[in-house]
């Protein structure tokens, strides 16, 4: 079987923000995946809410480092694909950073990924997949989350990302998938997809993983 790990935050976890629970496995976006790709194919999801990419978060319990986990997961996992869709939290306030600077932490996470694979892991043609991730959308100071992520800025720095993705991706030769000009976050949070958002982020990604990754 092929096996493909969705490495990413809260939106890949599937946080419901009508409950603040967890959406079910027919609605979250890699569950979605495993059943439109069907058999041949092992889906592993790795969400966390509050996940960013390589930013140490004290006030969240300093376990939502992506970088810290990636290695470790990779090596348990050993996929065939790994998906990467983070960043969003990165864009918080607490961080102050650019989407730029957020691209450039996708870059040394990738940087380390293809290392590690070929010199510890011996599978040096994994393939990964990064898709930036979907836009926050208005009008985001309405949101619960507004406080964290600051001014009126923040939608449009969300919808910076994909260029910045897209480079990084090509650099390190990843397939790319723009999530962030096709899909928005819902209106109940303007933060967090909706089980529509879900429907079409796998259907955006079973395109990718069959057409573009070639799986």
């Amino acid at each position: 079987m092929k096996k493909i790990v969705c490495f990413g935050d809260s939106n890949t976890y599937g946080y419901d923000p009508a409950t603040g629970g967890r959406f079910d496995e027919n609605t979250r976006w890699p569950k979605r995946l495993a059943k439109l790709l069907g058999d041949g194919y092992e889906i592993f999801e790795e969400g966390q809410n509050g996940r960013t990419i390589a930013n140490d978060d004290p006030w969240e319990g300093g376990t939502k480092c992506g970088m810290d986990y990636v290695l470790p997961m990779l090596e348990t996992k050993r996929p065939d694909l790994l998906i990467i869709m983070l960043g969003t939290n990165d864009l918080k306030l607490k961080f102050s950073l650019p989407a730029p600077d957020i691209a450039g932490s996708l870059q040394n996470m990738l940087m380390k990924i293809r290392g590690y694979c070929e010199h510890y892991l011996s599978c040096p043609d994994m393939k990964i997949l990064i898709i930036s991730p979907p836009a926050l959308s208005e009008p985001f100071e309405e949101s619960y989350f507004a406080p964290f992520f600051g001014g009126g800025d923040t939608v449009a720095r969300s919808k910076e990302l994909a260029a910045w993705y897209k480079l990084v991706a090509e650099q390190y030769g990843c397939f790319f998938l723009n999530a962030t000009d096709k899909i928005s976050a819902g209106d109940t949070d303007h933060l967090h997809l909706d089980p529509e958002g879900h429907a079409k982020l796998a259907e955006l990604v079973k395109e990718s993983v069959i057409s573009v990754c070639g799986l």
